[in-house]
């Protein structure tokens, strides 16, 4: 077992890995034996914001760091919006496999964690109090700091020869070469980037005139019943194709609770009494992580009705907004095919939904 080592902590989505990302590392390898490279939002959905899988960003990182004279491995990190504790023990369990397989003690292995804070989401970076931080401070080309915001933006609309040049060229070439791969993916991507550039931009007028942030509000139901919930198929972008909670936005006129009965029963077609169906809520409560929804500041209110268990579960049908409606087994549901935070909000409000990150760990090669 190796003794005596530095072992670097670095954490992003990598969405995807670029130059910024490659001087952090070749900084952090610097006063570090290795690197390890916790790839977060693993295991969601293919999306504007994070149109990579883990498999395929992990390809990238192995490509982008092939010059480096030091090992850096990579682990998917997954996301946990409302439990900001459970994150932070996934981190550390993530690192301890890592010695594990790497060799290293964790008696005298020195972690250091290092990352910039470029706004609220790198508030993580205080909550590791035993690891040492190492500063890092954003690479920058022609004045602009280099992000993957923006390379997303040139590699899907705009020219990706110039953002080779930007973001780096070994960084960039195997993201192209998956482009030029995988033309149904890229053109689900686009589509669903402009959907939410044309959203945000209302938005933005909306708050321009009225001189603040304006959040959008919505609401949700989360059926069970017998180990099963309730959910749809979206049938349109955002998400086309992906399983969500039957939910939309709220009406003027409306509460939450009234939005919430009125989707469920138009995108499931409940064949139950909206009577017997509100005897039945159990909770309510509000998801408004700032980063639940890539169209912006959307806020949701979503309500839990637990039906009687039985045999036979109540008759749902697909209706206005949803291409199919059915009863999902608790077992069943994983983050990889929820629409944006509706895994988290399931996970949050049904104990019963299994998902065990240590197995997920210890699948990796």
């Amino acid at each position: 077992m190796k003794t005596n080592q530095t072992l670097a902590v670095f954490i992003g989505r990598f969405q995807p890995f670029h130059l910024g990302h490659l001087d952090v590392v070749e900084r952090a390898l610097e006063v570090a034996d290795s690197a390890l490279l916790l790839v977060g939002s693993s295991y969601r959905p293919r999306s504007w914001k994070n149109p990579f899988t883990y498999a395929e960003r992990r390809a990238f990182i192995m490509a982008g760091t092939a010059d480096l004279n030091k090992p850096v491995a990579t682990l998917p990190l997954v996301d946990t919006l409302y439990n900001d504790r459970a994150w932070t023990t996934n981190v550390r369990t993530a690192v301890m496999a890592h010695m594990r397989k790497a060799g290293l003690d964790p008696a005298t292995t020195q972690v250091v964690l290092t990352g910039f804070e470029k706004d609220k989401s790198s508030r993580y970076l205080g909550w590791f109090p035993t690891w040492k931080m190492l500063d890092a401070s954003p690479k920058c080309h022609d004045g602009i700091v280099l992000n993957a915001t923006d390379l997303r933006t040139g590699l899907f609309f705009g020219d990706a020869d110039e953002m080779a040049q930007r973001f780096g060229a070994a960084q960039v070439a195997p993201v192209m070469d998956w482009i030029a791969a995988n033309p149904d993916a890229v053109d689900t991507i686009r589509v669903e980037g402009a959907f939410v550039a044309k959203y945000q931009e209302r938005t933005k007028a909306a708050e321009q005139v009225y001189g603040y942030a304006i959040p959008v509000n919505t609401a949700d139901a989360v059926v069970v019943q017998s180990g099963h919930v309730l959910l749809v198929e979206r049938a349109a972008q955002p998400g086309k194709g992906l399983w969500a909670l039957p939910g939309g936005h709220i009406d003027p006129g409306e509460t939450a609770l009234e939005a919430a009965i009125r989707e469920l029963y138009e995108e499931a077609g409940l064949d139950m009494p909206k009577g017997a169906m509100l005897g039945r809520l159990r909770e309510r409560r509000v998801f408004d992580h700032p980063e639940r929804s890539e169209k912006g500041w959307v806020r949701t209110e979503a309500f839990v009705f637990d039906l009687q268990d039985r045999a036979k579960l109540e008759k749902v049908k697909s209706g206005s907004d949803a291409a199919t409606a059915r009863w999902v087994p608790i077992t069943e549901i994983t983050p990889d095919t929820l629409f944006e935070d509706h895994f988290d909000i399931i996970h949050a409000l049904v104990p019963e939904v299994p998902f065990a990150y240590a197995s997920i760990l210890m699948a990796q090669d």
